[in-house]
């Protein structure tokens, strides 16, 4: 995927030196390589980054090890809390632990790279939350590869249904293949919230609680939450998260 979003950010040769390439195809999970282009450069601010990462990894751990508490109960992961937790904790360790870190690094060196998850919780629509707020980089690299190539051929709305079913393909490969099981279900999940965002531009009724200060976060929170074993699907949960938090709590 660096390798396409390269060819298709260049209209040209590739501007970046071989060490350049190195660090934004290996060591940064952004996908704009033209960040790259003046490494190395002076110093950036990171403190906030520094502060926000350490911070977000202690409380991923935290709800790492509450997960583990509540998982002794069954009743309670009847309604699915434990797993919440679980991937609330592996999300603030990764998403917004180590990858703040990860930038701060980079602008150590003079990349000036931005955080990727820029406060989800802030979305008041399913378009805010996918397009501008959560996971930048896959964002990016879907309208790279498939939207904006597809928009003037297909339509917007038939490329924002083909972008969210590439999107759940490879959260397919990601999820599903891993625990050799579950397969489906994670495009289901993004089929919804394609019909979800649909209805976000066709609606008039979702279109005033997006427009609404609470319900739009409710909207956005409901659509997330109550789908979401669809995509962390009981097999992913059993076979990859539950032994990768084995693993933290011990090393922990």
């Amino acid at each position: 995927m660096k390798i396409v979003v390269v060819v298709e950010s260049y209209s040209g040769e590739n501007r970046l030196k071989p060490f350049q390439w190195m660090a934004f195809s290996v060591g940064w999970f952004g996908m704009r390589p033209v960040l790259f282009e003046e490494l190395p450069s002076p110093s950036l601010p990171i403190a906030h980054f520094v502060v926000k990462g350490v911070s977000r990894i202690l409380i991923g751990f935290l709800l790492l090890y509450l997960s583990a508490i509540l998982e002794q109960y069954p009743y309670l992961s009847r309604f699915f809390l434990p797993q919440l937790l679980l991937l609330v904790g592996i999300s603030l360790i990764l998403h917004f632990g180590i990858l703040n870190l990860s930038t701060a690094g980079w602008r150590a060196l003079g990349v000036n790279v931005s955080e990727l998850f820029k406060s989800p919780y802030r979305s008041k629509s399913l378009k805010e939350f996918w397009g501008k707020r959560w996971n930048i980089a896959f964002s990016e690299m879907t309208a790279l590869i498939a939207y904006r190539p597809l928009k003037r051929k297909i339509g917007v709305e038939k490329a924002v249904i083909v972008s969210f079913l590439l999107s759940g393909l490879l959260h397919e490969i990601a999820i599903s293949l891993p625990a050799r099981a579950g397969y489906g279900l994670p495009l289901t999940y993004f089929g919804i919230h394609a019909f979800a965002m649909h209805l976000e531009t066709k609606s008039q009724l979702i279109q005033r609680i997006t427009q609404h200060r609470f319900l739009s976060h409710v909207w956005v929170m409901v659509l997330l939450i109550l789908p979401m074993p669809l995509l962390f699907h009981p097999a992913f949960m059993q076979h990859v998260l539950v032994p990768l938090r084995t693993l933290l709590l011990q090393d922990a």
